[in-house]
């Protein structure tokens, strides 16, 4: 009866994960989309536009004041088949050019991004990076990505570049979508190395458990940022785009519980589970609970797991790194409640072991539906 239920968590699972690529699955849009442009976006750029017409040229406006006074041009961007897209699928850019043929601003149009990511982005100045180059300038200009935002900063430097060439009549190659550098590959693959081995041999790895465990919050969390989250399966299905790294930890996060019956992400490979860890063991008395109430928690869990697929997949909520601590990593670019969801499950680890992962996490809960029982991280 166990090995029935199993199974059919682990397809119920994969059918959820197939119906939310079909709900949720952004394609890259054809060559004959209507470039209607997104106005909204575009008086961020020209403060006074009232009126946008279109030119000759594909995607390109005309922009005019109240009193008909030209005040320059806007190009729309959209995907095709030679676009990146984002973290969070393919995404538009609203770029503007003054009458003297400088950059006037960018602005992004529609999109998938973290809102709180991008608004992060704003406030360091990336959009701002364009302005006052010439077209030809611009669209050669070579831009450093934000770091925690990479993918998407790498996306919208790749559709201005090659927005702008289409303008020019130059020809400018998109950016590569996988950016990681390869010194953070090798750690990060040497690192998964041995989190199996220990995995599959934990006694004879105990005595090193504290250096792993500050390997995976350093390298996996705070350089690489390479935590698996909601956030990040929503985005993957969303965009249809994973890196090599969170793909290789991805497989291992699902094929391992099924071969062994036993969680490996969340005990040997999750950088916050480690940050709790290693506060866990300082020597602070913690509270322990009857297994009555830890059984309402998986159920709690479950429960949570399947409202938030549902919150999902209806679309009333498109970022949901503000409800959980993972994007904390890149400090610099997380939102504000990710912040104070990790701080507050830190503090909380002093005294409860892993709070987050024990009684929260739907990410460890969705990894659990994998193993022969659902729950129980350490």
């Amino acid at each position: 009866m166990k090995k029935f239920f199993r199974i059919f968590r682990i397809s119920a699972v994969i059918l959820a994960s197939v119906a939310a690529f079909f709900v949720l699955h952004k394609p890259v849009e054809p060559k004959t989309d209507d470039c209607s442009l997104d106005k909204e976006a575009a008086k961020q750029i020209f403060k006074t536009a009232e009126t946008f017409e279109k030119t000759g040229v594909e995607c390109v406006f005309n922009v005019s004041d109240a009193s008909g006074n030209m005040l320059g041009r806007v190009l729309y961007a959209k995907p095709d088949e030679t676009s990146v897209a984002g973290f969070g699928g393919n995404l538009r850019v609203v770029t503007g050019i003054l009458p003297d043929g400088k950059i006037a601003g960018i602005e992004l149009g529609e999109n998938y991004e973290s809102y709180g990511f991008i608004e992060r982005v704003k406030n360091e100045g990336f959009f701002t990076k364009w302005n006052g180059l010439s077209v030809a300038d611009a669209a050669k200009a070579d831009v450093d990505t934000v770091s925690g935002a990479t993918m998407s900063t790498t996306a919208i430097k790749s559709m201005v570049a090659l927005n702008l060439s289409k303008y020019s009549g130059m020809e400018i190659a998109a950016d590569q979508q996988d950016s990681t550098a390869l010194w953070l590959k090798i750690a990060v693959f040497i690192i998964l190395a041995y989190s199996l081995f220990a995995f599959f041999f934990p006694q004879k790895t105990a005595k090193f458990r504290i250096f792993h465990l500050l390997m995976l919050a350093l390298i996996l969390g705070f350089i690489g940022g390479s935590a698996l989250s909601m956030e990040s399966f929503k985005n993957w299905i969303v965009s249809g785009n994973i890196a090599l790294v969170p793909i290789v930890i991805l497989c291992a996060a699902l094929i391992l519980p099924i071969v062994s019956g036993k969680n490996f992400y969340c005990n040997f490979v999750c950088p916050f589970g480690a940050m709790q860890e290693l506060l866990g063991k300082i020597p602070i008395p913690k509270k322990s609970f009857p297994p009555k109430f830890m059984k309402g928690v998986t159920i709690f869990k479950v429960v949570l797991l399947i409202f938030l697929y549902a919150v999902m997949i209806s679309g009333l909520l498109s970022d949901f790194t503000v409800f959980e601590p993972f994007s904390a990593f890149k400090f610099e670019v997380a939102a504000l409640p990710s912040l104070i969801i990790a701080a507050l499950f830190l503090v909380i680890s002093l005294f409860i072991s892993r709070p987050w992962c024990r009684f929260f996490c739907p990410t460890g809960t969705l990894i659990n539906m994998f193993a022969k029982k659902n729950g129980g991280e350490i």
